[in-house]
């Protein structure tokens, strides 16, 4: 019995957030003439106005229902006012189908809110990472900056000592989101952590997989667990020792490429995009592997996610950048369909593939791309 008790407590938190409705109750007593608050929902990708209602005396309300926690925000807008520029008035917040009240004066966006547990968990955790946040973005500030001909301030050895602190310091970030997943195992907003910033776009399946199946069931199964799951399966066709998914998609002369028509080489296959500033960057780095190993059993395949309509702007990235080998891209930009299947969602990024087929590498960069692939390639 006391078991029992017990598993209930625990899943608290979570059934909490699992009433059929949300009713949200706002307070700005110093609103007055017309005015109207708008509630804005995350929707396939896309923000959307799905509900608005008017400010009468100070207060206004919405009703309804979501599937599962989410992203949202709460837009107030006066006397018909464009909802832009300096008149933006703001707020954005976790929405649960609970009571949730929202409590300001004049603005939205200093408003308080209470009744939402992923919302208020989700709070926690940015001032746990907060401090963190704060010392990147001085040291972006200050090693970023430029002079009036576009040059960096701060020499080459400077900034990369920076970089090498702002990576540390991304990796703090990265174990504070890990702790926070940890101890919130029970929780919507522990596993929408573990969702989105412990598997970032370069997570190991094998390491982060038994975290996960620490959550608890009714986690698991939700619509976050299952894109969850997505996920880490995902990650696994991209993880070392693991065969590469075929794929085929159409060079720049429209014909049709098939990656398994290379089996026998060894194969990098590249992702980058004629957008990308750090891709174009990272170009001169592969042409001089290729060069330096063209004709030993080595080829490369160029998967470019640029956008339709940008097929001209790709052609001449490559003509620009010097780029002799194979090209494919179904111009979808960040859903091109074989960046999709293996989870790349930054660029640049590149697998290498052995002779059978099976992934040996990943985000091979700049001096260490050539003496990986001359230690492999003799």
């Amino acid at each position: 019995m006391k078991k029992t008790i017990f598993s209930v407590l625990i899943l608290l938190p979570f059934m909490a957030a699992a009433q059929k409705n949300y009713t949200i109750t706002g307070k700005l007593p110093a609103v007055k003439g017309q005015a109207k608050a708008y509630l804005v929902l995350l929707k396939n990708n896309a923000w959307k106005e799905t509900d608005s209602a008017e400010i009468k005396d100070g207060k206004f309300q919405f009703t309804g229902s979501v599937n599962e926690p989410q992203n949202a925000i709460l837009a107030v807008r006066r006397n018909g006012a464009a909802d832009s520029g300096r008149q933006r008035d703001a707020l954005g917040f976790f929405i649960e189908n609970s009571k949730i009240e929202i409590v300001g004066t004049d603005l939205i966006s200093n408003a308080k809110i209470t009744g939402s547990v992923a919302n208020r968990e989700n709070e926690e955790r940015e001032a746990m990472i907060k401090p963190v946040t704060a010392k990147i973005i001085k040291l972006q500030d200050e090693f970023g900056k430029k002079a009036a001909d576009g040059s960096y301030i701060k020499s080459l050895e400077e900034r990369k000592k920076a970089g090498d602190s702002i990576q540390k310091l991304v990796a703090m970030n990265k174990d504070i989101n890990h702790r926070f997943a940890e101890t919130h195992l029970n929780s919507f907003m522990g596993l929408y952590t573990f969702n989105m910033y412990v598997l970032d776009n370069k997570f190991d399946p094998a390491k982060e997989e038994p975290l996960f199946n620490r959550f608890s069931t009714v986690l698991k199964s939700s619509p976050l667990g299952k894109r969850t799951i997505e996920k880490l399966e995902i990650g696994k066709r991209r993880q070392t020792g693991a065969k590469a998914t075929d794929f085929t998609q159409n060079d720049l002369n429209g014909k049709p490429f098939t990656l398994s028509s290379l089996r026998g080489k060894y194969v990098l296959v590249d992702f980058w995009a004629s957008w990308c500033g750090p891709c174009r960057a990272e170009n001169p780095n592969v042409v001089k592997a290729y060069n330096e190993l063209k004709g030993k059993n080595f080829e490369i395949v160029g998967v470019s996610l640029d956008y339709p309509g940008g097929k001209a702007a790709w052609a001449e990235a490559v003509k620009k950048d010097g780029l002799p080998w194979i090209q494919v891209s179904d111009l979808k930009g960040w859903k091109n369909e074989v960046a999709l299947m293996y989870g790349i969602n930054s660029v640049p990024q590149n697998l290498l593939i052995d002779p059978q087929g099976v992934i040996i590498a990943k985000n091979l960069r700049g001096e260490a791309l050539t003496d990986k692939l001359k230690e492999l390639i003799k």
